[in-house]
């Protein structure tokens, strides 16, 4: 009966939740409730069309998805105006592109991506990526805790496989709005707090994701400072920059540099390791100019822009 075509609950149930994944709100807006007492969805007939559409293609989430990201709704621009937004701040009547935060797990995929230290393996065990040794001591923790941190190519694996100890949600997926493990969860919220920019300027795989951007900028991103600059900027937010944008990340860059070099701040202090490093740098960069780069790799990583789908 959950798959009679005579009871499209389950199908309609799918399709509003893959919905919510593209658009961040499904076309009912209460995922876990497709009840009579639900708000009525201002598209019902489009929930019945693609409810319709699953079960006819044999309940392929393939076909669905398709659908979606093929349609003029999904793909349209998400640019909006202020009339529009007063309008139809939720977006409920489809007239923009979606625009959203990422889920926490992308967030961090994203950052090791744009640096290319992204592990793309699939399956396998979970893996532990750094974490505050204090976390796994009492009183954070109910007893100690075991958290052998990867050291090989497995730290740099999709978030998905990060392991999670029920009673201590991992830091920075849990800054980001991840559900816990002790429950399901339908929808996610989205929060904006200064916790979540703290944990993508200083938290250890964040400022390695900097370093590693830095290094292949310097290493793969043109011959001269501007053609460097749009190189970093593409492989964060996929598009080149404006002409504002590039002069003042030129800005920027310049700066640090110039403070590194004055000795205001330890450039090995920003390439987070010792001077035995300097063999390891990108070759003709001084510690100074690599750690200047890592600054501004650390800037575009957290623009709003490299983490929101739009």
């Amino acid at each position: 009966w959950l798959t009679d075509k005579k009871s499209p609950t389950t199908a309609r149930v799918i399709v509003n939740r893959i919905w919510q994944a593209y658009f961040g709100q499904g076309i009912v807006d209460t995922p876990e409730d497709l009840g009579t007492r639900a708000n009525a969805p201002v598209y019902g007939d489009l929930l019945d069309w693609l409810a319709v559409e699953l079960m006819e293609h044999d309940w392929s989430l393939k076909h669905v998805n398709r659908l979606i990201l093929e349609s003029a709704t999904y793909q349209q621009s998400s640019k909006s105006t202020p009339e529009l937004i007063s309008r139809d701040p939720y977006n409920t009547l489809l007239a923009r592109g979606p625009r959203f935060r990422v889920d926490a797990e992308i967030v961090r995929d994203i950052a090791l991506q744009a640096s290319g230290l992204l592990n793309p393996t699939l399956g396998g065990p979970p893996v532990h990526p750094p974490a505050p040794d204090f976390l796994f001591q009492p009183p954070v923790s109910y007893g100690p805790k075991v958290w052998d941190t990867s050291t090989d190519e497995n730290r740099y694996r999709r978030a998905i496989y990060t392991f999670r100890y029920r009673s201590l949600p991992y830091p920075m997926l849990d800054a980001f709005d991840a559900p816990k493990g002790d429950a399901s969860c339908i929808r996610r919220s989205r929060s904006n707090t200064p916790l979540q920019a703290l944990t993508t300027l200083n938290e250890p795989m964040y400022m390695e994701a900097a370093r590693a951007l830095a290094f292949r900028t310097l290493e793969a991103g043109g011959g001269d400072t501007h053609q460097q600059i749009s190189y970093a900027f593409r492989r964060c937010v996929a598009r080149t920059p404006s002409k504002s944008e590039l002069d003042q990340l030129t800005t920027f860059l310049n700066h640090q540099e110039q403070r590194f070099e004055a000795r205001e701040i330890n450039p090995w202090e920003m390439l987070g390791t010792n001077p035995g490093f300097q063999n390891h740098l990108p070759a003709g960069a001084s510690p100074e100019k690599a750690a200047a780069w890592t600054a501004l790799s650390r800037v575009l990583l957290n623009l709003d822009e490299t983490i929101t789908k739009e």
